[in-house]
C-alpha cells in the first residue's frame, strides 16, 4: 500500500492531507498521538497494514491482522465547541457507513455510537481520543477499523461469533475505501455545525425500537432504544417505564 495509490482517490479538497503509509504498527492513533504532542498542527492520514497493538474502546484490543483489514487513524484541529467535539465520533460512524455503501456496495448499519454492523455483524469499529479544552481542542485522532477482507483461518473464536468482513478477498478496494472514508468525514466535518451528518447517522440506527442492554459505570439494564438527539445522545425506557438519557456508556443489543 502506497500513499499514491490512496490518494489518486483524494477529492480535490483533501489533495493537501499530508499521509503516512506504513507496513505495521503497533497503532496509529498511538502513531499520531506522537505526532500531535510534537507540535503537527497539519491535518494527517496514518494507515498501517498491520498494527500489533491495535485498539478498541475501554482498552479493549482491536484484531488487526495484515492483508484483510483498514487501520488508519485521522489527526484534525477542529474549531469547534466542546459539545461538537461529542459529536466526532457519530460523526465518523456516519462517514464510515456511507463510505463502506459506496464503495464496497454493502448497507452499513450503527451500533451507538461508534461500532459499524454489516449483515447483523461488526465490520468496523471507531476509537476517538485527543486533548480537549473548555473551549473544545487542541487536537482529535479518530481511528478507524474495518473488516475488509475475511482472515484466512478466521476471526478468533472469541469474537467470530459477532464479527464479519466486508467482502472475500480486498482486491482493490482498500485503497478506494480509505479514501472515501476521509473524504466523506472531511466533507461532514466541514459541516459539522448544521448537523447535516444527523439524519444520516439515525437512519443507520437498525436497533431503534427494540430492547436492548444498557452498559454504564453504574451497571447494567434492560430497556427499549428510542432515539438519538441533536447531540447523538440515546434516550431509552427502562423497565419501569422512566425516559433516560445516555451520553455515554455502550449498548448490548445480544437477547
Amino acid at each position: 500500500m502506497k500513499e499514491a495509490d490512496i490518494r489518486v482517490h483524494l477529492s480535490e479538497e483533501n489533495s493537501e492531507i499530508k499521509i503516512i503509509a506504513v507496513k505495521e504498527t503497533t497503532s496509529t492513533n498511538d502513531e499520531l498521538k506522537k505526532l500531535a504532542l510534537s507540535g503537527e498542527r497539519d491535518t494527517v492520514l496514518f494507515v498501517a497494514e498491520a498494527q500489533t497493538a491495535g485498539r478498541g474502546r475501554k482498552g479493549r484490543s482491536f484484531f488487526s491482522p495484515a492483508n484483510t483489514g483498514i487501520y488508519m487513524s485521522i489527526l484534525i484541529h477542529p474549531d469547534i465547541s466542546p459539545e461538537e467535539c461529542t459529536l466526532i465520533t457519530p460523526m465518523c460512524a456516519a462517514a464510515t457507513a456511507e463510505a463502506i455503501e459506496n464503495v464496497a456496495g454493502v448497507k452499513a448499519d450503527i451500533k451507538w455510537v461508534n461500532d459499524i454492523y454489516v449483515k447483523g455483524k461488526k465490520a468496523a469499529g471507531i476509537l476517538t481520543e485527543g486533548a480537549f479544552t473548555k473551549k473544545g481542542a487542541d487536537y482529535i485522532i479518530v481511528g478507524i477499523g474495518i473488516n475488509l477482507a475475511l482472515p484466512e483461518e478466521g476471526f478468533p473464536e472469541e469474537i467470530r461469533h459477532i464479527a464479519c468482513a466486508l467482502t472475500e478477498t480486498s482486491g482493490e478496494l482498500r485503497e478506494k475505501l480509505i479514501a472515501e472514508t476521509v473524504n466523506r468525514f472531511m466533507y461532514h466535518l466541514g459541516n459539522i455545525k448544521s448537523r447535516a451528518f444527523i439524519p444520516l447517522y439515525r437512519e443507520r440506527l437498525f436497533f431503534l425500537g427494540k430492547e436492548i442492554t444498557v452498559i454504564s459505570a453504574d451497571g447494567s439494564f434492560r430497556a427499549t432504544a428510542l432515539d438519538t438527539d441533536s447531540f447523538c445522545r440515546l434516550t431509552v425506557k427502562n423497565e419501569k417505564g422512566e425516559i433516560i438519557t445516555l451520553g455515554s456508556g455502550e449498548i448490548s443489543i445480544r437477547p
